[in-house]
């Protein structure tokens, strides 16, 4: 008799974007009143906790793409973040303001780590935001108008129509696929 043996379920990216978003959310600014005490200590659990699934999935599926992938690395430096997060102390200074900035960091990152595993499972070696950016860059690095300097040694800030075109291009994929991991959040609520 040989069992099978089964894979892990995916993480639950949308119960840990929702754990991101309670200590992200607008109302959340500096000026708002944090959660309480013990409220806070379990969100603080909680997103070390799913911190603590999701950095080595990203990882495992981020070594499945090719070294040389923009979305590897991007989400292996995610994931490497995170420990560091994890490692950090909670900041002692000013008890409650330090609990709560340590927490907004802790959900930034794994918001971010959400963000990185659906890219990086979907073997996704280089995205459009990627590569329009790397156009931007490479042109920017290469053109003589972009690189120009005045006296003082400063950049120019000479009018290049081609870098306007290649950043509104950039611009464009940026909002483009901001769009479409919202639009995809909002499909996998509703149908839950």
């Amino acid at each position: 008799m040989s069992a099978k043996r089964q894979s892990p379920p995916p993480p639950d990216l949308e119960t840990m974007r929702d754990t991101a978003h309670q200590v992200l959310d607008p109302d959340s600014g500096p000026d708002a009143l944090p959660p309480a005490a013990d409220e806070l200590a379990t969100l603080t659990t909680t997103l070390r906790g799913h911190l603590q699934l999701l950095a080595p999935e990203v990882e495992q599926a981020a070594a499945l793409l090719s070294e040389n992938s923009p979305t590897r690395s991007a989400a292996m430096a995610c994931a490497e973040e995170a420990g560091g997060k994890l490692r950090a102390p909670e900041l002692g200074f000013a008890a409650l303001t330090g609990r709560v900035m340590y927490a907004r960091r802790l959900a930034r990152v794994l918001a971010a780590l959400c963000d990185h595993y659906e890219i990086v499972s979907a073997g996704i070696e280089v995205t459009s935001e990627q590569r329009a950016f790397v156009r931007l860059a490479n042109h920017c690095v290469n053109c003589k108008k972009c690189r120009a300097r005045d006296g003082q040694g400063m950049n120019a800030g000479l009018a290049c129509e081609e870098e306007s075109r290649l950043y509104e291009v950039y611009r464009v994929a940026r909002a483009r696929a901001s769009a479409a991991r919202l639009a995809g959040r909002n499909a996998a609520g509703a149908s839950a």
